[in-house]
């Protein structure tokens, strides 16, 4: 069976098909960060939830969610100059930095990803891709079930981490990453001991 576009003859799919080549691309891509997520849901570390007086009391000052951003300084002043807090501020950078560095390469793919549709979309849009545009490629067979396929997926990824990582668990992810990444700043960078 030939699968043919619509407007040119050629073969949608056809490594020289730089429209479908890239479309199949996104595909792949989506289907990937959904099983990547899906994996990072089961091992999210349960000491970033705070769920537990033990924990917020131990963790609670050196766990931030996006309100860090409003007072860095302050905060990390606070962290510095506590000796307890800089042990257990040590203890989590160690700990967690590997699975801290997948979750952050997880929710970056999914920025990339809706970037990456968006573009695509523009390019077809402005005649990037020769003999191709919108209509021609939701007339073929493949390029409607591809390009549906990615906007259902962008969709997907979307409920996917929402569902399966709570936000302020995500929050306060992303900002140990950012925190413990620095480089550059008055902190070390990552993977580095605090100066004694």
């Amino acid at each position: 069976m030939s699968r043919h576009n619509g407007s040119s003859g050629m073969d949608f799919l056809a490594e020289n098909n730089a429209c479908g080549s890239t479309l199949l691309r996104l595909v792949s891509r989506g289907n990937a960060i959904v099983a990547e997520l899906l994996r990072l849901a089961d091992v999210v570390p349960s000491i970033f939830r705070l769920d537990n007086r033990q924990d917020v009391a131990k963790y609670g000052d050196i766990l931030l969610d996006y309100n860090y951003f409003k007072a860095i300084e302050q905060l990390e002043n606070k962290i510095e100059n506590n000796d307890q807090l800089q042990d257990r501020d040590e203890e989590l950078r160690e700990n967690y930095t590997e699975i801290l560095t997948r979750f952050y390469l997880a929710f970056e793919s999914i920025h990339k990803y809706t970037i990456d549709l968006s573009r695509f979309l523009e390019e077809l849009d402005e005649g990037i891709y020769i003999q191709q545009s919108l209509e021609s490629v939701l007339v073929n067979e493949d390029g409607k079930q591809l390009m549906c396929e990615a906007l259902f997926l962008c969709g997907v990824i979307l409920l996917v981490v929402d569902q399966k990582i709570d936000g302020i668990v995500r929050e306060r992810m992303l900002v140990a990453y950012y925190r413990y990444r620095r480089v550059g700043s008055t902190g070390p960078a990552w993977g580095q001991p605090r100066p004694s």
